[in-house]
């Protein structure tokens, strides 16, 4: 018993990973956010500017010892503005070359004036929609959604690596996101409505995640996902390996696998049974500044 239970922390501790849990209102809110991998510049600094200071425009205090007779311009002490011969610094700064203003293309201040004015009332709209859906999380079923961010640790990528018989996942990174929608039905039972629901998450799911892949795809990046009502692959190549949401597999994800004897149901550490979860597979970093900017909401941190 004990030899079993030190095999269970061992595989625990090695299966540990990172994630980052996010609740949207709305599978939009989700793909706003994705949006932004297509102006997000890899190449842009992060934090570092660069500062151009003319010559006479940054000058120290007099010195009390020299008075007057302190040279203005240091780099030039002696009388007639001589001075040594400055020694090469290592590398060189280029100016930005200027480019001659084109009247005929450049944007006038009417326009950019209405630039901003656009901008400006589409984030308002943006802002009066979230409000409406946040309002009518009671009612509709598809108001909350739960996305979690996770690196999928080395030890369980092979569990997956059927799924994508194309490309070599132990190597590089490799991103889950799951996708969880609060459901207002049981979905442990059957019934016209539980099955009415299932058809219209499918269909959500499927839209925003095929949005979400394509973004992805666009800025550089790998990106799948399993459809659910088949356990496939959505966009790879066809195999027969499934993941269906009843798979054991979904405990490396955080969510418990249920056995009712005549089935197996799928249950969230809060919602329970009341739950329509999609999975989506990518090689973008867990960590990057666009997944970090999207768990401002509300972000914690999973060992």
């Amino acid at each position: 018993m004990a030899a079993r239970i030190m095999s269970t922390e061992a595989r625990r501790l090695a299966c540990q990973s990172t994630r980052a849990v996010t609740y949207l209102p709305s599978f939009r809110s989700v793909v706003r956010h994705f949006r932004a991998f297509s102006s997000y510049d890899e190449s842009q600094p992060k934090g570092e500017f660069t500062q151009m200071v003319l010559a006479d425009a940054k000058r120290d205090l007099p010195d009390p010892q020299l008075g007057q007779m302190e040279p203005h311009n240091k780099q030039f002490p002696m009388p007639g503005m001589v001075g040594p011969i400055p020694q090469k610094q290592n590398g060189s700064f280029n100016p930005p070359s200027l480019k001659e203003s084109d009247l005929l293309t450049n944007d006038l201040a009417a326009d950019r004036h209405l630039s901003v004015l656009h901008q400006f009332a589409t984030i308002i709209q943006e802002q009066e929609d979230e409000e409406e859906v946040v309002d009518s999380v009671i009612d509709s079923p598809l108001a909350v959604l739960e996305c979690i961010v996770q690196d999928c640790p080395q030890l369980v990528r092979k569990d997956f690596q059927d799924l994508f018989p194309e490309r070599d996942l132990s190597a590089g990174q490799l991103t889950v996101i799951t996708l969880s929608q609060h459901t207002a039905n049981d979905m442990s039972g059957w019934s016209q409505d539980v099955e009415k629901e299932r058809e219209d998450l499918l269909a959500n799911f499927i839209e925003g995640a095929e949005e979400i892949c394509e973004v992805l795809t666009e800025a550089g990046y790998w990106a799948d996902f399993i459809d659910p009502s088949c356990g496939r692959p959505y966009l790879g190549a066809y195999t027969n390996a499934t993941l269906y949401e009843t798979d054991e597999r979904y405990r490396h994800f955080g969510f418990d696998i249920k056995d009712l004897g005549c089935c197996k149901v799928i249950s969230h550490c809060m919602w329970g049974t009341h739950v329509y979860v999609g999975s989506l597979f990518t090689n973008a970093p867990y960590d990057h500044p666009i997944l970090k900017k999207m768990n401002q909401h509300k972000k914690q941190q999973v060992n």
